[in-house]
């Protein structure tokens, strides 16, 4: 890593790392800004969904960054949408002119796509994975050393405790607590609300995380681009501290699957 990066990555960590999200924040706005309200009908991005650590990075990863993101714009992101969801969410997608972007924020914003005037007829895209997998990972990834280095993380203010209602930070490793009931439910409440809210859409394709790559195809038609699996990478957490397992909250999700026409695991 050449010495510049290396600076950057310090700050980032660092306490200034508040602070140095909210300029590029503030000069991004400013770019936003001047884009039009209006999309070409060309030029429309197909979203992938899923709440974070659902497989978004992966799937972005497969196709060219000229033409698929993950999380861009992220900070600004936050602050214009929670701002104003249907002035700046074309605008948004004109700036960023991407064919697909895979953010969990959107699964925070279900409604507001069903609702907005352009958003609603987009093409749509959701990983689906087992509560109990998808749990585990969220709070073992959120814990990792390397993540509580941040001094500031967007997602965790931004969307886990703004959207969520959950500090995973607090989450107790050494037992089972009142905190981590609360944090499971919360977790388990979100998912599911999110997951039928889903219905709302139009056009949505619903993948199985452990189908990504046999659907690859269809997700290439969507968006008119070919994948190359071997670009593909994703967050691996290989040292878990926590393991949760519900067969019963797993049931009631393949369940509610199963409302939504789409073959269990």
């Amino acid at each position: 890593m050449a010495a510049i990066e290396r600076l950057k990555f310090y700050l980032v960590k660092s306490p200034l790392g508040r602070y140095l999200r909210y300029i590029q924040g503030k000069l991004i706005y400013l770019k936003l800004s001047r884009y039009s309200p209006i999309v070409h009908p060309s030029k429309k991005t197909v979203y992938c969904i899923s709440p974070y650590k659902t497989g978004t990075t992966y799937l972005s990863s497969v196709f060219s960054s000229e033409v698929s993101m993950h999380e861009p714009i992220h900070y600004i992101t936050y602050k214009i949408l929670d701002k104003d969801f249907d002035k700046y969410f074309v605008k948004r997608m004109n700036y960023l002119g991407l064919k697909l972007e895979c953010s969990g924020c959107w699964s925070a914003y279900i409604d507001q796509l069903a609702n907005n005037e352009v958003a609603k007829d987009l093409e749509y895209i959701c990983i689906l994975r087992p509560p109990s997998s998808w749990i585990t990972s969220v709070i073992n990834y959120w814990n990792k050393p390397t993540m509580l280095e941040f001094q500031f993380q967007i997602a965790v203010d931004f969307f886990w405790k703004d959207k969520v209602g959950v500090d995973l930070h607090s989450f107790n490793f050494d037992g089972d607590t009142k905190t981590n009931e609360r944090i499971i439910n919360k977790l388990i409440d979100f998912y599911f609300k999110f997951t039928n809210k889903t219905r709302l859409l139009n056009n949505i394709t619903y993948i199985h995380l452990k189908e990504i790559n046999e659907n690859l195809p269809l997700i290439e038609s969507l968006i008119n681009e070919k994948a190359i699996v071997e670009n593909g990478w994703k967050k691996i957490n290989n040292e878990k501290k926590f393991i949760y397992n519900n067969e019963n909250i797993d049931k009631q999700y393949k369940e509610l699957i199963d409302k939504l026409k789409v073959s269990p695991d």
